[in-house]
């Protein structure tokens, strides 16, 4: 046993001789700290991010170390450092960087070079993205949050760590993170991330644990953390730029370039990219985006972690956030480290810079087409001067040239899997390293403020001693919408789990009531709504509910039923039967809520009602992939309903329901059967928790639905007709900030032995000022109950653009709205032909403000303002 412990001692005493601390501080002349300072030691293949007091440290082995040091705007210095066996101290002092902006050629067209530069860089970009094969890393990330401001709502909605504390206690202190991972990256864009270790006081709701999106990303992409890259090939079309100066290195060029957003747009980025010449790569990039009121500043360093192999060694993340009455601000530091970095064997480093092509694409063509990209490749990297469209077709041919093949099989694919992807593991010690541990493994000093905000932490985190999922080094922040106590549930509605597959919502006495008109009064009355998860694919749920119409003096009642099954064949049938009342528009009616809102204040009454008493059944299944199948079946007892009262608040004369004289709407039962297929050929999909989604496809949506209406039951009055429709729908993207939509669709009865006006074909049609559905698919200004009983086509164009017309005035660009311009046309039995164009402002998909003219046979008709605000949706839950 003593021997065990002599040799653990000898062991912890050579490593701790063998591994020592280098620390540092980056200055200016005037002794200043410079913020933003990075240190790369090129030995250790290690990347340090200085913190904003030029301060740095780390362990190294013994031995002789070279280390540059850089800071935008000063000059980059080389230092060779002698690590002993004792920790080492240095001060290294930055000389101010005179940038010359010489030597530069200006073409006779007055073209910025920094154009010429650009397009090289952009069309390499995409062997810069399959350049490393693989890689094995290391980072160290410390992080900091301030909170300045939390609205007076959310600090009482807010608990930490499930108890309540005084939220107050951490404005304007700093929240602190730290974490240690290893980062292993497998081309194209695969990177598996471990966590080994983790030290925070701020909430994990913040994701705390998941790193930093950014570096799992590359600049060379498309686009860069979400955002569209400066480098990707359609750049030109959202980017201009400039050039603002060129340094001189002893071995390189580096060309400063100005990054200028042609439009203020959150996916968009502005600032500095550092492009070096001959090889086109990135040596620092310098961004700032912004997005509802908060602002990102990005600064990236790459150094060659092999020859002509420039990989991000540091980053420098800055956050101001001041939106919804949140105002705060944050810092990130990362620090990288590459242990092995493997580079494809097809493709030779040095191969850009040597303008060798064919050892930059491949080593040898395999096939005619390869043969062919490899020709076009090396006619247009001849050129001294490439124009933008051969940039933008070199780069597309790089890519076609330089793409592994997991990703042209991806593109080919139906099933997007998701190549670009992040896999997080957080290891089981990671929350419980000790100092020891995080005093070996920081990068960073910690400062007195960020002891402090760890104190605070473990004050916090003794709060819910109890509970042993919380560990001391995390703290749990938490804002629950379900009220916490029984009574609270029955007064404002709410959800109890059952257990874990099982679940129980009511709508609360707050929801009592639900509806308002002149044929029922008020409803009265509760819903309860049941769901059972079968397994983690299949569900089930069941909704009753009972109301009370206070003027027609009647219980209303409904109840549905819906089954999930088939999940990769995204199999759905539901059921549903009641006793309410009913839009004779019963497909694409309007808000009953709004209709409510408009009865009971203004006194009017936008739908006409009658009485139901139906049962539905509805199935949908894919029979193939993008192929569905729908079928369903309804019968329907139908009577007419009177005004039964005429409160309003304005005291109006109410206008009479129609129908409502019984021998003009005679009560009979209803049979219907419909059949529908539609079809999107290439419906690219994901499968997630073993259920199949569709995600988009490059081609139209095709439509057939017939539907027969029969007389099952021998009534006399009973309806009886044959119905056809088919309609080609798109929605195209012209760009990320324009898309083109449209659809056009038209359809005939058949036969139309006996027809009730439940039964015709109408038309999608917003009534009232405010409306729930959007402008796109539906008409606005037709009259009401326009309605078909022969024949009808009609077509809808929109084009929606976040610069449009009055995006487009600068002063404009940093309000978050789009513009679109809207066009409708119908054409029946009794309308030759009617003609709707209109103009819009959306706001982030929240609601939309139009103003809409109407043409009858070229004739104006008239003109009209609506307001979409598709929420009521979600407020209204309709019963169907």
């Amino acid at each position: 046993m003593k021997k065990l412990i002599y040799s653990f001692c000898f062991l912890l005493c050579i490593g701790t001789m063998s591994a020592q601390h280098l620390k540092g501080t980056i200055v200016n002349k005037k002794g200043e700290p410079i913020p933003n300072s990075t240190i790369y030691i090129y030995e250790a293949s290690r990347g340090i991010a200085a913190d904003d007091l030029g301060q740095f440290q780390t362990t190294l082995q013994p031995g002789n170390y070279t280390c540059e040091f850089r800071s935008l705007g000063y000059e980059s210095q080389k230092k060779t450092i002698e690590m002993g066996n004792t920790d080492l101290s240095i001060h290294i002092e930055l000389q101010e960087k005179a940038y010359v902006l010489n030597e530069v050629i200006v073409y006779p067209d007055g073209e910025d070079p920094a154009y010429r530069i650009m397009r090289k860089a952009i069309a390499y970009a995409p062997y810069h993205r399959y350049q490393v094969k693989k890689y094995s890393s290391e980072a160290y990330i410390k992080g900091s949050l301030i909170i300045d401001k939390i609205p007076a709502i959310f600090k009482r909605a807010m608990k930490v760590n499930g108890e309540n504390f005084d939220i107050n206690s951490l404005i304007g202190k700093p929240l602190l993170m730290e974490s240690k991972s290893e980062i292993n990256f497998t081309s194209p864009e695969t990177y598996n991330q471990k966590v080994l270790a983790l030290k925070t006081s701020m909430p994990k709701e913040f994701g705390v644990s998941k790193g930093l999106s950014i570096m799992t990303s590359s600049i060379y992409n498309a686009k860069l953390d979400d955002r569209i890259s400066p480098l990707s090939s359609g750049a030109f079309r959202f980017y201009a730029f400039k050039l603002e100066d060129v340094d001189y290195k002893e071995d390189f060029i580096v060309n400063k370039i100005r990054v200028i957003p042609r439009k203020k747009n959150p996916s968009l980025f502005s600032g500095y990219l550092y492009i070096l010449e001959n090889t086109w790569n990135v040596y620092i990039a310098d961004l700032t985006t912004s997005e509802l009121g908060t602002s990102l500043h990005y600064r990236i360093n790459y150094h060659p972690v092999k020859a002509f192999v420039y990989l991000p060694t540091t980053y420098d993340i800055s956050m101001k956030m001041n939106t919804m009455g949140v105002k705060g601000s944050g810092r990130y530091f990362a620090s990288i480290k590459y242990n092995t970095v493997e580079v494809d064997e097809n493709r030779k480093p040095s191969a850009v810079a040597e303008k060798n092509i064919e050892a930059m694409v491949s080593e040898k063509a395999q096939t005619p087409r390869q043969q062919k990209i490899f020709s076009e490749i090396e006619k247009l990297s001849q050129k001294e001067k490439l124009s933008t469209k051969d940039a933008y077709k070199m780069s597309k041919l790089m890519s076609e040239a330089t793409e592994p093949e997991e990703v042209k099989k991806q593109r080919e694919s139906l099933e997007i899997k998701d190549i670009e992807n992040v896999k997080m593991e957080v290891d089981t010690f990671a929350l419980k390293r000790d100092s020891i541990y995080w005093a070996a493994v920081r990068e960073l000093p910690l400062h007195e403020d960020e002891i402090k905000s760890y104190q605070l932490r473990d004050s916090i985190a003794a709060i819910d001693s109890t509970n042993a999922e919380n560990d001391k080094n995390e703290v749990v922040l938490s804002i629950d919408d379900n009220p916490k106590t029984a009574f609270g549930r029955i007064i404002q509605g709410g959800r109890w789990k059952i257990n874990d597959k099982m679940l129980l919502q009511y709508g609360g006495l707050f929801g009592a009531l639900k509806e308002y008109n002149f044929v029922d009064g008020f409803w009265l009355g509760q819903s309860l709504t049941y769901n059972y998860a079968i397994n983690k694919q299949n569900s089930f749920s069941i909704s009753p509910s009972v109301y009370y119409a206070t003027a027609r003096k009647e219980v209303l009642w409904h109840a549905s039923a819906t089954v999930n099954y088939a999940p990769m064949l995204l199999g759905r049938f539901s059921a549903s039967a009641g006793h309410i009342s009913r839009d004779i528009n019963a497909e694409s009616g309007e808000s009953r809520l709004m209709n409510s809102i408009a009865a009971l204040d203004l006194g009017q009454n936008f739908i006409r009602f009658y009485d139901s008493h139906f049962f539905r059944a509805e199935n949908r299944i894919d029979i193939a992939n993008g192929l569905h199948l729908y079928t369903n079946v309804e019968i329907d007892k139908r009577s007419s309903l009177s005004n039964a009262t005429t409160y309003n608040f304005m005291k109006k004369e109410i206008p009479e329901n129609i129908p409502s004289q019984t021998d003009l709407y005679e009560t009979h039962t209803a049979s219907a059967f419909s059949l529908g297929i539609s079809y999107t050929p290439f419906y690219r999909y994901r499968i997630s928790n073993g259920r199949k989604w569709y995600v988009s496809s490059k081609y139209p949506t095709f439509s057939l639905t017939y539907k027969k209406g029969m007389n099952l039951f021998g009534d006399k009055n009973g309806p009886s007709y044959d119905r056809i429709e088919s309609a080609i729908s798109q929605t195209i993207e012209i760009s990320p900030f324009e898309n083109l939509n449209y659809k056009v669709s038209g359809g005939t009865f058949l036969s139309n032995k006996r027809l009730h006006i439940n039964d015709l074909k109408y038309f999608s049609n917003n009534l009232m000022l405010f409306t729930r559905r959007d402008f796109s698919n539906s008409f606005n200004l037709l009259s009401p109950y326009t309605a078909s009983n022969q024949w009808w086509a009609e077509g809808h164009l929109n084009f929606q653009s976040n610069y449009l017309f009055l995006k487009n005035l600068p002063f404009l660009q940093n309000f978050a709205f789009d513009e679109s311009v809207h066009l409708h046309a119908l054409s029946t039995e009794n309308l030759p032909l009617y003609i709707e164009g209109g103009y819009s402002i959306g706001f982030l998909g929240l609601g939309r403000v139009g103003v809409l003219t109407g043409f009858n046979e070229g004739k104006f008709d008239r003109v009209g303002f609506r307001i979409s605000y598709p929420l009521f949706n979600m407020m209204e839950r309709p019963l169907k």
